[in-house]
């Protein structure tokens, strides 16, 4: 049975900015259909994802019947977040992410990683990794507000993290449905990291979205029209 308390809401869990801030265009497109809480993560500091899931464990134990929308670094807490609190999630959504080995070289760019000095990244190289062949203006000066308050250390810290995650077990755990959005131009994370998600998850729906890895930012329309449809069947 599911503890009673508030109704269904959607708790979008933000990606490696942590900040929640660049949920706001999808935020936008759910409009008032349905009830979208964002989250955030501690901006100073960053250990791990088993670190990450247990500063969650107030903010769970506070919610009922919530659907977990996690993008490309978050999905892995999001797992870890319904596989520990199978009563209180209703559902989740992974979009543009992934459970492990995130990229195909994944263990060799964390040990080079791991020896590089804590440097923000060029927004010119993530721009072509993140919106492809271009990032709307609005969207880039918001990115780069959020890369200049955080430190580069804890962003190196969560990639690291990212690289090495394993949630495989965890994902296979699940007893409640899951949506997989795959952003079809994709430049990140590729198109892999989405099958193992549906082939390990015990019910798994798929949907492919032609947008770069920024799907939530620059194709949120269709992302929200798609969790709505998920929702729908779920009910």
């Amino acid at each position: 049975m599911r503890p009673a308390g508030d109704s269904t809401r959607l708790c979008l869990l933000p990606g490696l900015d942590g900040t929640g801030r660049l949920y706001a265009p999808l935020i936008q497109a759910f409009g008032d259909a349905v009830e979208v809480e964002p989250w955030t993560y501690d901006s100073d500091h960053f250990h791990s994802y088993a670190a990450l899931a247990n500063a969650f464990e107030p903010t769970m134990r506070r919610h009922a019947d919530v659907v977990l929308v996690a993008e490309s670094f978050a999905g892995p807490l999001a797992v870890m977040l319904a596989h520990r609190h199978p009563a209180r999630v209703r559902a989740v959504v992974l979009a543009a992410s992934f459970v492990h080995n995130p990229l195909p070289v994944s263990a060799l760019l964390a040990n080079v990683l791991q020896r590089m000095p804590a440097i923000a990244p060029p927004v010119f190289a993530l721009e072509r990794l993140l919106a492809g062949e271009g990032m709307p203006p609005d969207l880039r000066k918001e990115l780069d507000l959020i890369l200049d308050a955080i430190p580069a250390d804890v962003l190196r810290r969560r990639a690291l993290a990212a690289l090495r995650v394993d949630v495989r077990d965890e994902l296979a755990g699940l007893t409640m449905p899951l949506l997989y959005l795959q952003a079809g131009h994709d430049r990140l994370i590729r198109a892999r990291a989405g099958r193992d998600i549906a082939r390990l998850a015990r019910d798994a729906r798929w949907e492919t979205i032609p947008a770069p890895h920024f799907l939530f930012q620059l194709a949120p329309v269709e992302a929200a029209a798609a969790i709505r449809r998920f929702l729908r069947q779920i009910r």
